[in-house]
């Protein structure tokens, strides 16, 4: 082996419970990956990769949970277990994932992802990005696709018009505000839940 200078290198076993066959090569098990990226990556994108896993059903948060229980020894296990309580099956995209961890790292209540809303007369509305239902605020993540692309633009304007026409509050954030001003999006969702609560 080469020697490489300031180059840190670890060896372990890995109980073979914790290796799957995939295309007929080993591969860690999803909840052995998701502690070894704990270790590895920042809490952010961990929860991202979470939510990913969730989402295509390569675990759940049950064998997660599981497989942390006996990982006490092992690097990164406490920020696992953290992360483990913020995902969710739900989420649609990593700008999604970043948007909540936003709001709820802010100490703001946890909105509820990629629902179904419905009119009194139980007409579908909208399925929000995220949203506080029973204070029908509504926050969207609008990417790059969303302007260029006229199709969806038409649609974006439509579903915002029937969530507004419906007494909703609606909140569009894109890639500027979420990555370098955050927290003029808590303030905005701050000041919707004051609005919604005190009235």
């Amino acid at each position: 082996m080469p020697r490489i200078k300031q180059m840190k290198v670890h060896g372990y076993t890995i109980d073979p419970g914790h290796l799957r066959v995939w295309d007929g090569r080993r591969i860690v098990s999803p909840e052995r990956l998701f502690l070894e990226l704990a270790a590895a990556i920042p809490r952010i994108d961990l929860i991202i990769s979470g939510d990913h896993m969730l989402k295509h059903r390569l675990t759940t948060r049950e064998r997660l949970n599981g497989f942390l229980v006996h990982a006490y020894r092992r690097r990164g296990v406490l920020k696992a277990r953290d992360a483990v309580m913020h995902l969710d099956e739900k989420s649609d995209s990593p700008p999604e994932t970043r948007l909540r961890i936003l709001i709820t790292d802010a100490g703001l209540p946890r909105p509820i992802v990629n629902q179904d809303v419905f009119d009194k007369q139980g007409e579908w509305l909208a399925r929000p990005d995220l949203s506080y239902p029973a204070l029908k605020i509504a926050i969207e993540y609008e990417g790059a696709h969303h302007q260029q692309d006229y199709g969806q633009y038409s649609r974006d304007i439509e579903r915002d018009g029937r969530l507004i026409d419906n007494g909703w509050i609606v909140i569009r954030v894109n890639k500027e505000g979420l990555f370098r001003n955050p927290a003029s999006i808590v303030n905005r969702v701050r000041k919707a839940i004051a609005h919604r609560t005190h009235r």
